[in-house]
């Protein structure tokens, strides 16, 4: 329908301006006398359809403002989602970030796509009256039309600059808007306005965000001063080239080589055909400017994919109690330099409980998100069960894994459904009650009316509940404790919000629930997962040692020297308590 309407604009909009130069020329003929009555009628006739083509025009020109308004926001949504399926890899790298966030100012308001069918409409008319104008004019001089020709390609030149100086405002803009959208996310999230206002922090976040709205500001101006400078000399140019121009013309009436009514029609040509070659250039213009940010959007487009689709073959069954997990010789970088992971090689048997441990940076989190499939190895290869990753789709991984990160999401939909991570409808009520038993958590969640109705968070529904940080890592305890067909379980640090004992309980409890199934356990206290059947210390992405808890004390090497340290600290930690 949009491109119906364009297409109607550019006939609409020729038509009129055709019209327009013939009526003050037949007006001129009537007063003047020199008309036949035809030519009365036809003035009639002509005045008539100019009258109802222009009504017309303007009724499209505003359901064609809607409709475009309607593709922006269509399009911002399909950039929404387009992020949620990206690469995760992708999605957290700062290059990935920018990226968004020049495609978001596109699509969030919607110039660039103003500016996109703006200019390629304006600049189909300027091209079609230029062809029947100078055609027209032609008939008086055709060195003339060179002339307006020659002086109006100058603006290009001014054009050119004004477009360099956009694609460096958008580059700019997009750095800075980054910042500018993390103060304001920061200012509207409750949980650490305690922490702005115990340190006393607002006025320093005020600086910093007044600091961000004065260099949008400056990028602002800048680009508004290049603007009025091209301007000004396309200004300069377009008086030269219309003086020059109309003198001729007035030249011709002065000498009598053209009636009055003549003068008034090549007058109107010359008018319309200088305006449509000015507006030539700034049509191109706008449709660069345009196009400049649509092909962020598409950019953005073309660097994330579709969601994969599940095969049909996958070569390894859908549920399976356990998986047993390989790392042949993986290497990871976030920079393409330093590697996080290097040459990493480990084997984790079908139902071994295993914990990851290390000082921050070790790299532990970083082989848990390959091994989920966010990330993708530089080099080496992951197997699962003996097949290779790369052969299986993201969905068909992500069915055999129940993860527990530090990071808590929380949504503001219901109880039942944060836990489910499904629709109310589809999910398994009974279930629901039992994950949130186990993990402790039912009765505290469980106290409204509305029961596991009941709306998380106040963001939406003022009645919603605000979970402790030490209930939030419960209830994503809860998420993963509901799918039972998780055929490997991941806890990446998720009683980082608790104390030693509360997460020394919670591993041993989860312990006790997982059956057969391959688990593996990161955390900072060593002596929550002692317990376990494999201990991997991780050490500036490498393994430096790999073993039984008694066995890697018995070597006295780094897991030992970490263990006595931490040892020490809770064993004086207890002692003050006591006192």
């Amino acid at each position: 329908m949009l491109l119906v309407m364009v297409i109607l604009c550019i006939l609409l909009t020729l038509t009129t301006s055709i019209l327009l130069i013939y009526i003050p020329s037949y007006a001129v003929a009537v007063i003047g006398g020199s008309a036949a009555i035809s030519s009365i009628k036809k003035l009639i006739l002509i005045t008539i359809v100019y009258f109802f083509t222009s009504m017309i025009a303007g009724g499209i020109q505003n359901g064609r403002g809607m409709r475009q308004l309607y593709i922006g926001r269509n399009l911002l949504y399909r950039l929404f989602l387009r992020r949620l399926n990206a690469k995760y890899e992708y999605t957290e790298s700062d290059a990935g970030q920018k990226a968004y966030e020049k495609a978001r100012q596109v699509c969030l308001w919607g110039t660039d796509v103003r500016q996109l069918l703006e200019g390629f409409m304006s600049l189909i008319v300027c091209v079609v009256s230029f062809v029947i104008y100078s055609s027209l004019l032609s008939r008086l001089t055709p060195w003339l039309i060179f002339v307006m020709v020659g002086l109006s390609a100058l603006n290009y030149i001014t054009l050119k600059r004004t477009q360099r100086a956009n694609d460096k405002r958008m580059d700019e803009q997009a750095a800075e808007m980054r910042k500018y959208f993390y103060l304001i996310n920061a200012f509207q999230n409750t949980k650490i306005g305690k922490d702005i206002r115990l340190y006393r922090m607002g006025d320093w976040l005020c600086r910093v965000m007044d600091k961000s709205l004065r260099k949008l500001q400056e990028i602002h101006n800048e680009f508004q001063a290049r603007i009025r400078d091209s301007r000004v000399v396309a200004a300069g140019i377009t008086l030269l080239r219309d003086g020059i121009a109309y003198g001729y013309l007035i030249y011709q009436a002065c000498n009598h080589s053209i009636t009055i009514s003549e003068f008034v029609l090549y007058f109107g040509m010359i008018n319309q055909l200088t305006g449509f070659v000015s507006n030539c250039i700034q049509s191109y213009g706008t449709l660069r400017l345009g196009c400049a940010g649509i092909s962020s959007v598409s950019d953005y487009f073309s660097e994330t994919e579709e969601p994969e689709r599940d095969s049909q073959d996958s070569g390894m069954p859908a549920s399976t109690p356990n998986i047993s997990i390989e790392f042949r010789d993986v290497c990871f970088s976030y920079d393409g330099v330093n590697n996080i992971l290097d040459h990493i090689n480990l084997e984790i048997k079908a139902g071994e409980k295993v914990a990851l441990v290390g000082t921050n940076g070790a790299g532990k989190t970083t082989l848990v998100k390959l091994l989920c499939g966010l990330y993708k190895p530089q080099s080496g290869q992951i197997f699962l069960n003996g097949q290779p990753t790369e052969e299986l789709t993201f969905s068909q991984r992500a069915n055999w894994i129940g993860a527990v990160f530090q990071d808590c999401l929380i949504l503001p939909y219901s109880i039942a459904e944060n836990v489910s991570m499904l629709p109310y409808e589809e999910t398994d009520i009974p279930r629901v009650e039992d994950c949130l038993k186990c993990v402790g958590l039912y009765e505290a969640v469980n106290r409204s009316s509305s029961g596991l109705r009941t709306q998380m968070t106040r963001a939406v529904d003022e009645k919603g509940i605000e979970l402790s940080g030490g209930q939030q890592q419960k209830l994503l305890m809860a998420r993963m404790l509901y799918r039972l067909n998780a055929s490997l379980w991941v806890l990446d640090e998720p009683t980082a919000a608790m104390d030693a004992l509360v997460e020394n309980e919670t591993y041993s409890f989860f312990h006790a629930l997982c059956g057969e199934r391959t688990c593996i356990y990161i955390s900072h206290r060593l002596a929550s997962t002692r317990f376990l059947d494999r201990i991997i210390l991780l050490d500036e992405g490498r393994i430096a040692e790999d073993g039984a808890h008694e066995d890697l004390l018995r070597n006295n090497g780094k897991y030992a020297h970490l263990f006595k340290i931490q040892s020490k600290y809770y064993r004086e930690e207890n002692v003050n308590e006591a006192l």
